[in-house]
């Protein structure tokens, strides 16, 4: 069994000291006070293995979400990758996928799975360095994340004090904001986003000091600190390197440069100011190449402005060698030949393949005097994943180019990385290489007993797959984004879900086990679109309840949604579910009562002496009528249909729960939680198979995932013991397998 590498974190709370001067390189300071507080323990190398015996991995969807950045070393087959909500990655030329550096992120440092930079030292690119923070996750805290061994380890440097930044944020393709010298490793800029600042460390990332640029560095769009460039031919092992930094705005001097490794800066006088520095590459003759646009990007750029500029360090003159007038995420450059160059646009929308519309792609071979443009000739690969012929490359913001193999470059996307091993070829060939890099934001999972997975997922509808580990098919319905997805118990061809905004009516039903889906275009509400939500179908599939997200109440349909019925009795319904064996039961919950229903949702009863806080799902058996799990003041379970429940002895915390497959016909489910059984233990995932009496920690503090996310949920499989499915943030759909002796 072929195991991935993982990281374990240790903390290393850290003071800022002035360091000034181009001779101090060795990061020692004559401050005592200045000294981090480590622990001993830096951790040790784990795999996908947790200390408990579960083995973890993702969900197999295919890319989904943005990788920001992507990066290639001098070591043959490394390639690092940054996302904007799901980590960091590496790639495993044995394996040929990508493996996560984030699974130890806590769901307290949630906002660390959002990487603004990633850098690595070029002579040594086991060191990797991680510049992480989200601006609406905890409490907006940004940290350097320093690694000398492949990003299976890291210690961790707390910089919100003197910088912030948003891995999730307008211009997080931009870059990279975090820059290594590659004649001194421990030397490291670093620049922030909404408070812009630029900070150096001359001891490896451990303490850092701010730098004067002589301008405001905070930009109108929250950007601040767009790109970080060394060059590479200047200064020694001491530092005084020339540097250029970019900053997020136009009308004004936008890019400066340092002779003298920070200390005093100048603006670059022949930089354009009409619009934004995108990314800056070293062509390795002396010039610097700098794509433009006329926004931070990745989204907001426009067709009609950007360009491509040559930068002259010598002389600091511009010269343009632009092969359209656009927006430009990125170019990548032949090592072995200045001349050869690849460009690509970023949000520019034109016909790729097979009807796709995305960004287009430049090749020149005499600097930019000529280029050629590959739309009209390159050809694309799903490289597996069939739902992908479909989709196109788009914001494409970050290129690398393999300096062990120059034919070869690598292309991020709004929906994950693509490759080209033939990029100079006449028809160079595209083709899908995110596998490993699961980036979707799930909402809802559920496992059929004995049928498919099936899962509602922001921006892709959702997915429905025979198993966790090979890829499915995404649903045909178009809405971009569900919130749930609920099937028949006893008619498990009825599907429906919930998706939408308040543009479009966002419910849908199918009969075909999502072969075929139907949309309904009657909404519930009178005078305005539904959408979002929860949903839910009863047993026999003949009754449709719908809880949108914009409404205050439960609605039903017995006609497939050819009309419907305002529920009696429950207020701010925000979860829904369905007895799986009685059509008449139908149980619900807001953010303070749990409801019931013997009518099929005609009328709702208040359950009220169970006293909750927040809306959890009523968790149903399989094939038991009345009987429910709930998450409130610990855990609950009725066995009356939710007129009475009984807190289970030993769960201090359950935030969300599941149920999946015993061990052998006949036993009680196995009950999965995200909580904690006493208040001493640590909040992680736990399962127990003696419903509730007892509790068995499944993950570890290097397999932490930043908790449930957005979907909040935690399922068992119904037909593989042992397996659990938890909601992330950013990594889809996390899933762990008992490792059982033979």
């Amino acid at each position: 069994m072929k195991h991935k590498k993982l990281m374990s974190f240790v903390l290393a709370a850290v003071t800022a000291v002035s360091l000034t001067g181009c001779n101090n390189s060795t990061g020692s300071s004559d401050s005592s006070d200045s000294a981090p507080e480590t622990s001993s323990d830096t951790g040790t190398i784990t795999s996908t293995v947790s200390e408990n015996g579960w083995e973890f991995g993702q969900v197999a969807m295919g890319g989904g979400g943005f990788v920001s950045g992507v990066f290639a070393t001098k070591e043959e087959g490394l390639y690092y990758a940054r996302t904007d909500v799901g980590g960091a990655y590496r790639f495993n030329k044995d394996t040929g996928k990508w493996e996560s550096m984030s699974y130890g992120i806590s769901e307290e440092d949630r906002g660390f799975l959002g990487i603004a930079a990633l850098a690595f030292a070029e002579n040594e690119p086991n060191k990797v360095f991680l510049l992480a923070g989200t601006s609406y996750f905890s409490d907006g805290r940004t940290a350097l994340f320093i690694s000398d061994d492949y990003g299976n380890t890291f210690t961790r440097t707390e910089l919100t004090d003197l910088i912030k930044v948003d891995g999730n944020g307008m211009g997080r393709g931009n870059g990279e904001r975090l820059a290594v010298d590659p004649k001194n490793s421990n030397i490291i800029y670093a620049g922030g986003m909404s408070t812009g600042g630029l900070i150096k460390s001359t001891d490896g990332g451990i303490t850092f000091t701010e730098l004067d640029l002589g301008t405001k560095t905070v930009t109108s769009n929250s950007n601040g600190i767009c790109s970080i460039i060394i060059d590479p031919e200047s200064g020694d092992e001491n530092g005084c390197t020339t540097i250029y930094a970019a900053l997020s705005r136009k009308k004004d001097d936008n890019l400066y440069k340092s002779t003298d490794g920070g200390a005093t800066w100048a603006p670059i006088a022949d930089a354009p100011k009409g619009i934004m520095v995108q990314r800056m590459k070293y062509n390795g003759d002396g010039k610097i190449v700098i794509t433009y646009g006329d926004a931070e990007g990745p989204w907001n750029s426009s067709r009609g402005s950007g360009g491509i500029k040559v930068l002259d360090i010598a002389t600091d003159t511009m010269t343009d060698i632009s092969p359209a007038k656009e927006a430009f995420g990125d170019v990548v450059i032949d090592p072995a030949n200045p001349d050869r160059m690849v460009a690509c646009s970023e949000n520019v929308y034109v016909p790729q393949h097979d009807g796709a519309w995305g960004d287009e792609f430049f090749v020149t071979t005499d600097g930019g005097q000529n280029w050629t443009r590959l739309n009209d000739v390159m050809k694309f690969s799903n490289g597996g994943v069939e739902w992908l012929s479909t989709t196109a490359m788009h914001w494409c913001s970050s290129m690398c180019i393999d300096p062990n193999n120059t034919d070869k470059i690598m292309v991020v996307s709004g929906n994950g990385i693509f490759a080209c091993d033939n990029i100079w070829d006449d028809a160079p060939e595209f083709y899908f290489c995110a596998q490993g890099v699961e980036e979707t934001v799930p909402y809802e999972l559920v496992s059929i007993p004995g049928g498919e997975l099936v899962t509602a997922v922001a921006d892709y509808d959702g997915f429905v797959q025979d198993s966790a580990e090979e890829y499915g098919n995404v649903q045909s319905s178009t809405a971009g984004s569900m919130t749930c997805i609920a099937v028949a118990a006893e008619n498990t061809d009825v599907w429906v879900k919930s998706g939408g905004d308040k543009s479009n009516n966002g419910f849908w039903y199918t009969e075909d086990r999502g072969v075929t889906w139907n949309k309904v275009e009657n909404s519930p509400i009178s005078g305005q679109k539904a959408y979002g939500g929860s949903v839910g179908v009863s047993a026999d599939g003949k009754t449709f309840y719908w809880a949108p997200s914009n409404g205050a109440f439960l609605f039903r349909s017995e006609d497939k949604g050819e009309t419907w019925t305002q529920s009696e009795g429950g207020l701010n319904i925000k979860r829904v579910t369905a007895d799986p064996v009685n059509p008449e039961y139908v149980y619900a919950s807001s953010s303070s009562t749990f409801y019931y229903s013997s009518d099929r949702g005609k009328t709702f009863t208040a359950n009220t002496d169970l006293t909750i806080f927040n809306a959890s799902r009523p968790i149903v058996v399989p094939g038991e009528e009345g009987k429910i799990y709930y998450a409130a003041m610990g855990l609950q379970v009725s066995e009356d249909h939710g007129k009475t429940f009984t807190r289970i002895d030993g769960v201090s915390n359950c935030q969300v729960m599941g149920l999946g497959r015993g061990k052998n016909d006949g036993d009680p489910c196995a009950i999965y939680m995200w909580g904690q059984p006493t208040k001493d233990d640590p909040l992680g995932l736990y399962w127990s198979e003696d419903e509730g009496k007892t509790w068995k920690r499944i993950n570890d503090d290097n397999h932490q995932f930043g908790g449930t996310g957005n979907g909040e949920f935690v399922y068992g499989d119904f037909n593989v013991y042992g397996r659990v499915y938890m909601s992330t943030v950013g990594l889809g759909v996390v899933y762990g397998d008992l490792i059982q002796s033979e």
